[in-house]
């Protein structure tokens, strides 16, 4: 009886063992690696962050110079930082978009500037966007980081960012 005991308790350790090794292999094409934390990006995010990079901005995954951000523009050094607590915090998806945003904003002359994009968001999602803008943003920030955080929100946002980036950045 201790034998069959033993022997369910390996069955069930192996069969764990292998949902977790069949679960890595399903992760997404690329994944980053801070200190001994590891990133996922997802795999509908990679045709932006290359687009991003083929027009000549940096993306680090790592902490923004700026100590209360998830991520970071910065218009001088084309850099976009994304945070590793977005990942941590699930907001990675949303953070990138959002930066995406300011790097489409800052062509095609590096001074950042609305795109003008008529984007549909709901009353909810407005309400607490205008918080935000409130609350952590100064009056001539508010056109850019609207745009930036209405775009986070669209279901088609990567594919607007793309085109934008395609027609604006050279």
């Amino acid at each position: 009886m201790i034998l069959k005991d033993y022997l369910m308790k390996i069955i069930i350790l192996l069969h764990f063992i292998l949902t977790i090794f069949s679960h890595l292999n399903v992760m997404a094409e690329k994944q980053l690696h801070f200190k001994d934390q590891s990133f996922q990006i997802e795999k509908d995010l990679m045709p932006l962050l290359n687009l991003l990079k083929k027009k000549g901005f940096k993306i680090k995954f790592e902490f923004p110079p700026r100590k209360d951000a998830y991520g970071l523009f910065q218009i001088k050094s084309k850099t976009i930082w994304i945070s590793p607590l977005s990942f941590s915090q699930g907001t990675s998806h949303q953070t990138i978009l959002h930066e995406a945003t300011h790097a489409a904003q800052s062509c095609p002359n590096g001074l950042l500037k609305p795109m003008n994009l008529k984007l549909k968001i709901s009353p909810f999602l407005k309400k607490e966007i205008q918080t935000i803008l409130l609350r952590d943003y100064t009056a001539n920030q508010f056109l850019i980081e609207e745009e930036a955080y209405s775009l986070q929100t669209q279901k088609n946002g990567i594919e607007l960012l793309l085109k934008a980036l395609e027609e604006r950045c050279n």
